[in-house]
């Protein structure tokens, strides 16, 4: 399959996502909407399966993913052209979103897709404080609501299934059961040893007391050979010189060296 660089795995990853990752990174961007009409939340579930990853509507009465205690969210998906990107993607925010939104855009532009506002990200990577601000920087010449959407050949809210599907009680059963069934069939591990490896820990238990190996006695000081005596010569100016052992008693009078 081979490598994918870091950005093209992360746009694959949040293909249809508006994102703003660093501090002070921005973008400029026209507003899918009409009017705060056409402002939509969803009751949502965010399962992971081997058929599907990603957001589902709460399916409600008899819904698979509550019963299972999968958390439910309020989610507020807001549908913007990236100017940028020259795509159509989507700002996953809770609703406790709405009233900035309410406040920065609706309050001043009735049919907001008639301008171009620039999201500002003010805040580090995974700063659960990081904050946005809004501002419109001028009209919208790029193309109108329907024109944008007639280029992607997108409908609304049918566009909204890039970003969260809908899915009936059957189909939510079976792909929760094919996570759990994903899951249950991973074998347990078991620790091995690598190859070639020793363990320095005995099978069985060996006591203290039968550990401790008693050392030889040491030799009857009868049986260590004693070692001659060198001759010693004076020479004339009354020093003493040591004759070499090997002159006086052979080469086998040396013993061998150890290191």
């Amino acid at each position: 399959m081979g490598f994918k660089s870091v950005k093209e795995f992360n746009d694959n990853r949040y293909h249809d996502l508006f994102r703003l990752i660093n501090d002070g990174e921005y973008a400029d961007v026209v507003f899918l909407y009409q009017s705060m009409k056409d402002m939509l939340v969803a009751q949502a579930h965010y399962i992971k399966s081997s058929e599907y990853s990603g957001y589902i509507h709460c399916c409600e009465t008899g819904c698979p993913a509550c019963a299972k205690g999968i958390r439910v969210q309020t989610k507020l998906f807001v549908p913007v052209y990236n100017i940028t990107k020259g795509a159509i993607e989507f700002w996953d925010r809770t609703i406790k979103f709405e009233p900035q939104l309410e406040q920065d855009v609706f309050n001043k532009f009735a049919n907001p897709s008639e301008f171009v506002f620039r999201i500002t990200r003010h805040g580090v990577p995974n700063d659960i404080n990081t904050t946005y601000s809004i501002t419109a920087v001028g009209k919208n010449t790029l193309g109108s609501y329907q024109a944008i959407l007639d280029k992607f050949q997108a409908k609304m809210p049918d566009y909204y299934s890039n970003i969260i599907r809908e899915v009936s009680v059957a189909e939510l059963s079976s792909m929760l059961q094919a996570s759990d069934a994903s899951a249950a069939s991973m074998p347990e591990y078991v620790p091995t040893p690598r190859a070639g490896y020793q363990s320095s820990i005995p099978d069985t238990y060996v006591g203290a007391s039968e550990a401790i190996t008693t050392q030889a006695a040491p030799a009857d000081i009868a049986d260590i050979p004693s070692v001659p005596d060198v001759p010693v010569v004076f020479n004339e100016a009354g020093m003493s010189d040591t004759t070499d052992a090997a002159d006086t008693f052979g080469d086998d009078a040396l013993p061998e060296p150890t290191f």
